[in-house]
């Protein structure tokens, strides 16, 4: 009896210990899962950037084409321009500044504890460094610091800029081009450098890999002033893919996380899929095409009225992009600063264009005019079909050409009398001004550089020079001046003004926090932005 008792105690000592086991396995187990709910979604460590064209030059003093997507990532600037806020000028890696009364010095007090991606401290000296060398080199957007006579350091965290008429520094310290802050221990003749792969910035991430005209692969930049506490990517690629299709399979299949520039009529090819999500934003970018004012027969403004009244801006608007633009009104895009949208404006009028080639003296058309487009683009290609389609109606040939973008460009800037009658491109903002876009496009120059209508103006140039030295101290006048211009060039028909470009971005459902900035086109602050992990 003792021995089955004993044996009975010793059962329930198991039992009690099994148990035991049991609830502490499920404890643990459910704090396990608690443990990871009350963690949230776990993040996708690297985000591929399915992008339409490749990245020519990284150099961030000079670059001036696409490059800004990557250089936002890499690099700071003073000022960050916030086109949602109601300050729009915010601080970046200066915590605040001031002007002086006649404007012409500008003190920027500058955020302390941060360094560039090679060690160097970020300062005044840096500062100085960054903006002297942009202007040496006199590439790519230095324009923008014309007006600048010097940069002083004042003492380790604080810089002047002193200018010789005012301008709005702030502003252009916001650029999205040639105002990038650079570490001074870059090396001599630092293009090559930085076009083999290199950085020198203070941004988030710095430079991981390059492989040029395919991918560039950037990496977290571990001592970033922010820090890294949330979620965030670890590595972020952005990948060239330039067919459109690709781009759009490549975010539906997951090979991608995000991509943009999808041409409306593939963007029904999604509909219905709870794993992608589209969204549209607003755009500082336009389609111009601009109007030879030098060669026959677009010499003769009769001309030039009549084939913008012969434009089919609805269709375009319409058939092309579904209503994903609005038909521009003047050079500058809506809702920048500098728009206007009670401009006159040219819409389809075939008998006002008529009327305007009779007396231009060309009653029955009879003439050809060459149009250029860049290669690849079907938004291009299709305007300028139903440009060609409607320009028939009053017996005048356009003859449409595809090009690269270099061919088209080195076309235009060669002899205007040679060159094409019109050309095709678009057009956004180094910094938020009207002036980037009224200087860009038909300020005179002795040197074609963008001005490929050849407009030639003293009278407007006059205007926008003075309009762009009040901007900084009188905007209200400014406006009103850089309005009058606008109404020039768009009475001199300068340029078809074509539409006001939506940006269209396509992505991974489980991404959050991605937003669009129409001041930095096309970019996404990585830093921002995380995604879920799917594993």
């Amino acid at each position: 009896m003792l021995r089955y008792i004993l044996s009975q105690k010793s059962s329930q000592k198991k039992l009690y210990a099994i148990v035991a086991i049991v609830i502490i396995l499920v404890a643990a187990v459910g704090g396990y899962y608690y443990y990871q709910l009350s963690q949230g979604p776990k993040a996708k460590s690297i985000a591929v950037y399915s992008y339409v064209s490749d990245f020519p030059d990284l150099d961030p003093s000079s670059a001036f084409e696409d490059e800004q997507v990557i250089l936002a990532n890499t690099y700071e600037d003073l000022v960050y321009f916030d086109p949602s806020n109601t300050q729009p000028l915010q601080p970046w890696l200066a915590t605040s500044w001031e002007n002086s009364v006649d404007g012409l010095t500008w003190t920027f007090h500058l955020r302390t504890g941060v360094s560039f991606h090679d060690g160097a401290p970020f300062n005044a000296e840096a500062v100085k460094f960054s903006l002297e060398r942009t202007m040496s080199l006199g590439l790519g957007g230095a324009y923008i610091w014309d007006p600048v006579k010097a940069v002083n350091v004042v003492d380790d965290n604080t810089v002047q800029i002193l200018l010789k008429y005012p301008a709005p520094v702030p502003q252009m310290t916001s650029s999205q081009y040639a105002a990038w802050m650079i570490s001074p221990r870059i090396p001599a003749n630092a293009t090559d450098w930085f076009n083999e792969g290199h950085d020198a910035g203070t941004g988030p991430y710095m430079m991981k890999s390059y492989q040029k005209g395919f991918q560039v692969t950037l990496e977290k930049y571990p001592g970033y002033w922010k820090g890294w506490s949330g979620p965030h990517f670890d590595n972020v690629v952005f990948r060239v893919d330039r067919d459109p299709s690709v781009r759009l399979q490549a975010v539906q299949s997951g090979d991608a996380d995000m991509t943009l520039d999808i041409p409306v009529d593939l963007l029904s090819n999604i509909q219905g899929n709870a794993n992608v999500v589209v969204i549209d934003s607003k755009a500082y970018r336009n389609l111009v095409g601009m109007i030879n004012t030098v060669k026959a027969p677009t010499d003769n403004v009769l001309v030039r009225q009549a084939i913008s009244y012969a434009f089919p801006y609805k269709d375009v608007i319409d058939s092309v992009w579904k209503g994903h633009a609005r038909q521009s009104t003047g050079p500058v895009p809506t809702g920048m600063l500098g728009h206007f949208d009670d401009l006159s404006q040219y819409n389809l009028d075939v008998v006002k264009a008529q009327s305007l080639l009779t007396q231009a003296g060309y009653p029955n058309g009879g003439f050809t005019i060459t149009l250029t487009y860049t290669s690849g683009d079907q938004v291009e290609k299709s305007v300028a079909e139903l440009y060609k389609a409607q320009l028939a109606k009053l017996n005048i040939n356009l003859d449409i050409q595809e090009m690269t973008t270099r061919a088209k460009y080195t076309l235009a800037r060669g002899d205007p009398k040679q060159a094409q009658n019109i050309i095709l491109f678009y057009w956004w903002p180094t910094y938020i001004t009207a002036y980037d876009f009224l200087f860009n496009l038909f300020h005179s120059e002795k040197k074609h550089i963008f001005n490929f209508s050849y407009y030639n103006n003293s009278q407007y140039d006059n205007l926008i020079d003075q309009a762009s030295q009040l901007e900084g101290t009188n905007p209200t006048q400014a406006m009103q001046m850089y309005k009058q211009a606008q109404s020039m060039v768009i009475q001199d028909a300068a340029s078809l003004f074509i539409f006001d470009q939506d940006t269209t971005i396509v992505y991974n459902a489980k991404i959050h926090n991605l937003s669009d900035n129409p001041a930095y086109t096309e970019t996404i602050f990585f830093y921002n932005v995380w995604e879920e992990s799917s594993g």
